[in-house]
């Protein structure tokens, strides 16, 4: 399936700037279960291209003229795979060691490790263990997506809300408290007859002997909030430790966005 998409987002900042750096992951990788095609990122200042160790391609975007808002628009078509995309192959220039490492957002504390050995009891790896697990994470933790910024899997876990990301980074921390490498995924979430898109994020596991033919290490994809994994009608953006690795639009400094706007358009054919 080829899929045209139009995406804008719109800063306001709470009062004017002279300067601002934004950090932008708006370019969708380059997988096994994607392409991209004929990107275009267009926005006020400058926008400088590169690749980070995650493999994800980035743009820092610097503005030097005085601003209370800025607009940020990225277009393209992206070239989805058939079969089996909740089982990315992703090489990547990273060990999936990696993704065992703890962040703030993601840190494993009693809670999530009690979480984890209730529900990943068999260890044996299986699909339907995380499937299981991110129905004990959406029960535990209830989804309120004006919970921002992203507070952390400990603050979700004892407060018992969240937005989407820390519903993603508390199953993050229960994987990760058994030995399970997993990484946040941003992206977008399409409807089966193509007619819309969202912004969301899920995440990637890493199975030592997973679900592929003849029972091959690797990454699945499970969209913790849907309860489901992520296979056919995600487009993945980037992919990191955590949200700060992998949103889509990061704020650097110490300007304050007093709102942002977000609106995505699509066409399937």
């Amino acid at each position: 399936m080829l899929l045209d998409i139009r995406h804008e987002t719109t800063l306001n900042y709470a009062s004017p700037v002279n300067y601002s750096i934004q950090q932008l992951r708006l370019t969708p990788r380059e997988d096994s279960t994607q392409r991209p095609l004929n990107w275009k990122v267009q926005a006020p200042g400058n926008a400088r291209r590169s690749v980070d160790a995650h493999g994800n391609v980035g743009h820092l975007l610097t503005l030097d003229r005085p601003h209370s808002e800025l607009s940020i628009v990225v277009s393209g078509t992206v070239r989805l795979a058939d079969g089996d995309t909740w089982m990315p192959r992703d090489a990547g220039t990273l060990s999936p060691l990696s993704y065992l490492a703890g962040t703030r957002l993601t840190e494993a504390d009693e809670p999530a490790t009690t979480l984890a050995a209730a529900h990943l009891r068999a260890r044996r790896d299986t699909v339907g263990e995380l499937l299981d697990l991110s129905g004990a994470v959406c029960g535990a933790v209830r989804h309120q997506p004006d919970r921002l910024p992203p507070y952390g899997a400990a603050s979700a876990l004892a407060s018992g809300m969240g937005c989407g990301a820390d519903i993603v980074h508390a199953f993050i921390a229960c994987c990760r408290a058994v030995g399970l490498p997993a990484r946040y995924v941003s992206g977008y979430l399409i409807d089966p007859a193509g007619e819309w898109a969202a912004p969301h994020a899920w995440v990637d596991v890493w199975l030592a002997s997973g679900p592929a033919q003849g029972g091959e290490a690797g990454w699945v994809s499970v969209d913790v909030i849907e309860r489901s994994l992520a296979g056919h009608g995600y487009c993945r953006l980037a992919v990191g430790r955590d949200y700060l690795d992998a949103c889509p639009v990061r704020v650097a400094g110490g300007d304050t966005v007093s709102r942002t706007v977000t609106h995505v358009s699509i066409h399937a054919h």
